[in-house]
């Protein structure tokens, strides 16, 4: 029994899953209308596109890279997928289109990293910029609206308390989670982000797996811009900025290392109904909207400076060690 709660307490997702249950049972005591089924399909509303955005995410920093652009990506898929719309393309075959398009712009950003060396988290972040000026600029800062039932009801139905986008995401976390816990593929992802040197002795291809995993992350966040488009029936070029910050601090609230490596998809999913539970209780207990932007700012800070104490200390130690066994001839 012992050892069982030693592994417990040294697991981050039954640390993570320890703050969701206090989270609600706080804001739960402090309104008793939080813990009611409308209020639950509001938090899983609301998860359901930055919980996406950060399946893709997740998945390209275990590779040990990373991608400020997936909101932007996102925004500029669903705007083609609503002109393809309006041009009379039918909606399952622009999504398709656009899905291709994000996983275009996802060879962009490996091409501007392993061809011309641009760090991702810099290059990623000014193509972010990109995307979004030209998605003002085809929608003119106003709304392209599109009318299809079809497409609605395929993105925006409810499964009795869960809305089909929040299925699609945990349908996404399940298969990526098995990849990367369970497949060749899955340990290459990991060795990349954790020591690409070792990877490389090993034989695996660290560029072609940090490609893969940029194309696959812009491809999911392409989806995720679709299903925003199907369930809102219109979109603007400001319409997923807020999904990024959301979609990053769940990740790393979740224990997904900024450098690599570590951290699980499971994790990361909680982190994500954490950050969102969190923001629904502030919403409801009457906080400013400002202070709601410093809260999710300083629980990105707090998941940050806790990735460091894990990472850091133990890497610099291992160093030292190798430093200290070297100079003694050991």
């Amino acid at each position: 029994m012992k050892g069982i709660l030693k592994r417990l307490k040294g697991n981050k997702s039954f640390t993570l899953f320890i703050m969701l249950i206090i989270v609600l049972v706080v804001f739960s005591i402090m309104r008793p209308y939080f813990f009611t089924v409308g209020n639950f399909k509001t938090i899983l509303y609301n998860a359901s596109i930055p919980g996406i955005l950060m399946i893709g995410f997740t998945t390209l920093m275990l590779s040990g890279n990373a991608d400020m652009s997936v909101a932007a990506v996102g925004t500029i898929s669903a705007v083609f997928c609503a002109m393809l719309i309006n041009r009379g393309v039918p909606w399952f075959v622009a999504a398709i289109i656009c899905i291709i398009f994000g996983g275009l712009c996802g060879a962009f950003n490996a091409l501007t990293w392993y061809r011309f060396h641009i760090i991702p988290f810099i290059g990623t972040m000014g193509i972010s910029y990109i995307w979004t000026g030209l998605a003002g600029f085809i929608t003119k800062n106003a709304a392209i609206v599109i009318d299809i039932p079809v497409f609605r009801t395929v993105t925006a139905v409810y499964v009795w308390f869960i809305p089909i986008a929040f299925i699609y995401c945990i349908l996404l976390a399940l298969i990526y989670g098995t990849m990367l816990s369970k497949t060749k593929l899955g340990r290459c992802v990991y060795m990349c982000g954790g020591n690409p040197m070792a990877a490389r002795l090993s034989g695996v291809s660290v560029s072609k797996i940090g490609t893969m995993m940029m194309i696959n992350c812009s491809m999911v966040s392409a989806f995720g811009g679709v299903v925003m488009l199907g369930r809102m029936q219109q979109i603007r070029s400001d319409t997923m900025s807020s999904t990024l910050m959301s979609s990053i601090t769940a990740a790393f609230l979740g224990g997904i290392s900024f450098g690599g490596g570590s951290g699980t998809m499971l994790g990361a999913f909680i982190g994500l109904l954490v950050i969102n539970s969190f923001n629904n209780g502030l919403i409801l207990i009457g906080m400013d909207t400002y202070w709601q932007i410093f809260a999710q700012g300083a629980l990105l800070i707090f998941a940050l400076l806790v990735d460091r104490m894990n990472t850091a200390p133990t890497s610099r130690f291992k160093e030292l060690k190798k430093e200290y066994d070297k100079a003694h001839g050991k």
